[in-house]
């Protein structure tokens, strides 16, 4: 009977003792001459006096000496306390102290870097001549199965790490269990984590336990996922565990690699586990190859675990974590906040509850730290075995009629980011030691991209200029934190409050505090806006990956939140718009748009591309082929005008929200929301906040909306196969509003979400009964040239491939899905369209989106003074309200399917009358030649928004800019349907006169988009 876990390593060493045991690079060592080596050094540590409860610290990097080491301070009866090198030393300095090590293994280069400590210092390569010398059989065993494996320190709510005690019985049983339950226990193991992470003992003894080879990978090659993906396939790895992000970065890696696997099992472990569609897509390739959520706490290391079946493209979004591992018992405990923390009971059969844990998988519990210690780890009522303890998570979880496990949230205050636990009262108090901090708050919130990210809200201790001091402070506490915790703890977003709102009982309340729409301030005070069109292009690619409205050339990528899972994305994006084969390494060694523009740019001139859109006619025709299964079902269409459930994509942006205010105001339906969300509540909060943005909200739409978390780019809109029938099933009408809109990205970079995405839509109306599609487009699917000697555009022409393709890569998406919407008519779906032109602000309230395109024109010209005179140019603007009213009431008639609206003005103006309008207002604006106004951007692009110079930019292949394009035709675009349809309601649109730019203009005023008038200082012309 094993008592230990190393014995398993010695009985593999006598099975097959000439067997590769590790490898590193083209180094390797078999089980007998790793296990020779560690019992010499076992040896050299007994006469240290190292033994049974003995704490060994172990300050090695990824490399034979780290497993070695590890092997031989159990092989001596002692414990290993891993100590991340790259740690900061204060935290370092924290570990050696509380765990008071004895002996200190580690590297003669790691040694000065060191703090001052106690411990007995053994340098592995220095010493080792030394330590060769001692007797390399097996030491006679002295710790059993209760004495300590190890001590891992984990993030502490009191502002320091806590070190979680594990002896040596749960980790047997762990070993047991797994090597029964995986088919290749002999497998080839990659050593990924870090052994600062539990996870890493997984790795390492469930691979020596079954007599199979660890391969270990250099810190250089693990950071990479395009170098990792192909050392996986060089090595042939056959087994993995992964945290989530790390998965997904291969999984998208894997797309543009077409490699050869050897692998058999993938077990992920460490955060939630998500079903992304990069994910199924990988895992639809790797034959035999099994893919396993498991789940546990550090003080218990794996308890549950969950293993996917079937074909992965019909995996649940949302694995649940599974059924406990042998000899392992988990509860759920009823939540009540009002009984004291002892008072256990088992919540309701069917009820949500904390989960706990019993059996033989526990810690000792915490290392100096015996209140905590008997807080957490409680008297278990519900065993008859004396003494037995309960480990209570702080997890929310559920029981699934299966009788597996579904992970929901945390109850406390312990947080997963990026696969590390945090407390986040540890870092709260770390920054509350700050002079500068008078109050702190550190939640989980998800940024405006759905990541989850730390956010540090701040009340500062106040100077002079708190513009000024807040910038400084952030510089300063971004310095404190990295001195004293590791990179996974320093939040991404810091928020500086004047004070933090607090509940009636004067706690903070997290509820209130901001969203994160705006979640960081420029670093750098000497902030410089993109100048180049490479620099804009990246500034564009980069805040839609972070979220961030306005990013200088110097601002860092990782210091405005990036991470490693983004930065793939970044890479990935912008290989796209350039075309380029630039390595995944470049954004880390080159993480502000300055320096990143030069590696563009020297890729650039290395291997000559065409940067422009390279999509040819025959793509956009295979592109516009529907997919031939979307037929709509024997049952026959019965239009409907008063609906009961209502499905709509893309109201977190502005057209979204008006078109479900409208919804909300003209039904009385169940209006179903799909939102990039985590969870239905985060896509609630969502929602929330972008109608109370644009003054729509009210506290009567709670019960009437229901968020999706999903996603358009993915197959199945993101959803389980089962959520995607039950929506077939349930909905009575869809309105297909959301896309990815970008002027500058090429239609490839934009095709998943807007193609395949509406491909994915009308899949869904075929389905079950049949559904009518709204689908809103846009007018500039007529802004090719070609078009603009016709006297008339009318709601019924239609373009051939040959004109689309000079469009944009967004325009070039939604007239791909104008075909598709037109064959799914063909098919018998009913479908209308409809196409907006240019959106300003609510005849009424002036609520407007800033980021929206003419916004943005006008900006620049207030603040120019002037404006570009284009000879024929037509400004074709209506109120977000006459489209988002008008369509809606034309939706809900049955004359409206099988046509298309076209949403302009009918009484278009010219450029100079509508700076006629805009000066009415107090502005100064005059209008000056094209030349002179790209003489003024050129001189003036550092005080102006970037997008401006795009927007008025003239691409070489057509001569003619954005906004050119978008107005020169916009008079003679025939609105004869909407005008038709109409004709008996009180909905028109205003003429464009003062009346209707006044509360726009306020609007955007109030919000600080636009100086006023009074106040606008002129730029010297």
């Amino acid at each position: 009977m094993r008592v230990c876990v190393h014995e398993w390593f010695e009985e593999q060493v006598c099975q097959t003792p000439n067997k590769t045991a590790v490898i590193y690079g083209t180094d390797s060592l078999s089980y007998q001459e790793l296990n020779q080596r560690a019992n010499s050094l076992a040896c050299y540590l007994r006469q240290l006096k190292v033994g049974p409860e003995t704490l060994v610290g172990l300050c090695v990097e990824r490399s034979f000496d780290m497993i070695v080491a590890l092997l031989a301070i159990l092989k001596a009866g002692g414990a290993y306390v891993p100590i991340d090198p790259s740690y900061p030393q204060e935290r370092i300095a924290f570990m050696l102290e509380d765990s008071q090590v004895s002996v200190l293994l580690t590297v003669q280069h790691l040694v000065a870097a060191l703090p001052t400590h106690t411990a007995k210092v053994v340098c592995l390569d220095t010493e080792w001549e030394s330590i060769a010398q001692e007797n390399s059989c097996n030491p006679e065993a002295l710790a059993g199965a209760d004495n300590l494996a190890y001590a891992i320190y984990t993030s502490g709510s009191t502002g320091k790490p806590k070190g979680v005690a594990m002896p040596h019985r749960p980790l047997v049983n762990l070993l047991t269990w797994q090597l029964q339950a995986f088919e290749v226990p002999a497998a080839r193991t990659l050593q990924f984590t870090p052994l600062s992470f539990d996870v890493s003992f997984q790795e390492i003894f469930s691979t020596f336990s079954g007599g199979g080879t660890l391969v270990l990978v250099s810190d250089k090659i693990r950071r990479n996922p395009e170098t990792l993906l192909q050392y996986i396939s060089l090595q042939r790895i056959e087994r993995l565990f992964l945290p989530f992000v790390a998965l997904q970065q291969l999984a998208e890696v894997a797309q543009t690699q077409p490699l050869n696997f050897a692998l058999k099992d993938v077990i992920t472990a460490g955060e939630r586990l998500k079903i992304t569609h990069s994910i199924a897509q990988w895992f639809s390739c790797l034959k035999d190859c099994t893919l396993t959520n498991q789940y546990g706490p550090s003080e218990t290391h794996v308890v549950t675990s969950y293993t996917l079946s079937g074909l992965a493209r019909d995996w649940p979004m949302l694995p649940p974590i599974g059924s406990p591992i042998a000899n392992t018992q988990v509860y759920l405990l009823e939540v009540d906040l009002q009984r004291t923390y002892d008072d256990i009971r088992l919540a309701p059969p069917g009820k949500p509850g904390e989960l706990a844990i019993g059996g033989a998988a526990l810690a000792q519990g915490y290392l100096n730290q015996p209140e905590l210690s008997q807080h957490r780890f409680v008297a278990n009522p519900f065993s008859d075995e004396p003494n037995a303890k309960l480990y209570r998570t702080g997890d929310l979880a559920r029981s699934l009629p299966d009788g597996t496990l579904e992970f929901i949230e945390r109850l406390d205050r312990q947080v997963k980011i990026r696969g590390v636990r945090v407390e986040l009262g540890e870092v709260e108090a770390v920054l509350g030691q700050h002079a500068g901090v008078k109050q702190v708050a550190v939640i989980p919130k998800a940024d405006v991209t759905g990541h989850k990210v730390l956010a540090a809200f701040i009340v500062p201790n106040r100077r002079s200029n708190a513009e000024t001091d807040n910038r400084q402070l952030l510089l300063d506490l971004r310095d404190h934190l990295r001195s004293k915790l590791p990179s996974c703890m320093i939040p991404s977003a810091f928020i500086f409050l004047d004070r933090l709102p607090l509940t009636p009982s004067g706690k903070v309340d997290n509820r209130a505090l901001p969203i994160l729409d705006q979640p960081w301030m420029p670093l750098n005070p000497d902030f410089v806006l993109p100048q180049t069109l490479i620099e804009m292009q990246l500034a564009e690619i980069w805040a839609q990956i972070l979220g961030i409205s306005q990013i200088g050339i110097e601002d860092n990528f990782f210091e405005m939140g990036g991470d490693s899972l983004r930065a793939v994305q970044s890479i990935f994006k912008v290989r796209e718009a350039f075309q380029i084969d630039l390595p995944m390494v470049t954004l880390f060694d080159s993480p502000t748009i300055s320096q990143f523009a030069e590696a563009v740019n020297s890729a650039l001139k290395s291997h000559p591309v065409e940067t422009s859109d390279d999509t040819t006619v025959a793509d956009l025709l295979a592109d516009a082929a529907l997919n031939p299964a979307i037929a709509p079902t024997h049952i026959p269409f019965v239009f409907r005008s008063q609906t009961e459930h209502i499905f709509i994509t893309g109201v977190t942006g502005f057209l979204g929200a008006f078109l479900l205010y409208e919804l909300l105001e003209q039904t009385s339906a169940q209006i179903h929301c799909l939102v990039r969300a985590k969870t239905s509540i985060e896509g609630d909060r969502k929602i929330q906040a972008n109608l109370k943005k644009y003054l729509l909200w009210s506290e009567n739409y709670h019960s009437r909306i229901a968020s999706v978390p999903g996603d358009l780019s993915q197959a199945q809109l993101g959803l389980s196969v089962e959520a995607f029938q039950k929506l077939a099933h349930q909905m009575d009408v869809i309105y297909h509003n959301g896309a990815a809109i970008n002027l500058i990205y090429p239609y490839a970079a934009l095709r998943a979400a807007n193609v395949s995405g509406t491909q994915e839509i009308l899949k869904l109306a075929a389905q079950h009964r049949i559904k009518p599609v709204h689908f809103i487009s846009t007018l500039d699917v007529f802004q090719t040239t070609d078009l603009f000697s016709r006297n008339r555009i009318t709601e019924q022409d239609l373009l051939n491939p040959n004109e689309a393709i000079h469009f944009d890569g967004y325009t070039k998406s939604k007239w791909v899905s104008e075909q598709l919407v037109f064959q799914a008519r063909s098919r018998g779906i009913p479908t209308a369209i409809y196409r907006p032109a240019m959106i300003c602000g609510h005849s009424q309230t002036g609520a407007a989106n800033t980021d929206d395109l003419m916004n943005r024109l006008i900006k620049g010209m207030v603040q120019l003074g002037s404006a570009p005179d284009f000879s024929e140019m037509m400004v074709n603007i209506a109120p977000i309200d006459y489209f988002s009213q008008g369509a809606i009431y034309l939706s809900r008639q049955a004359t409206t399917l099988g046509k298309s609206f076209n949403f302009v003005n009918p009484h278009p103006i010219t450029m100079s009358q509508f700076v006629e309008t805009i000066n009415e207002l107090g502005y100064r604006v005059r209008p000056v030649c094209h030349r002179d106004w790209e003489a003024l951007l050129a001189r003036h692009r550092e005080t102006l928004d970037s997008v401006v110079a795009v927007l008025t930019s003239k691409p070489a292949e057509t001569n003619w800019s954005y906004i050119e394009r978008s107005s020169v035709g916009a008079y003679r675009v025939s609105c004869q349907n909407v005008l038709e349809g109409l004709q008996a309601t009180s909905i028109y649109c205003p003429a464009i006169a003062p009346n209707l730019l006044t509360p726009w203009f306020s609007f955007l005023l109030k919000n600080g988009f636009l100086p006023s008038p009074e106040g606008l200082a002129a730029l010297a012309i």
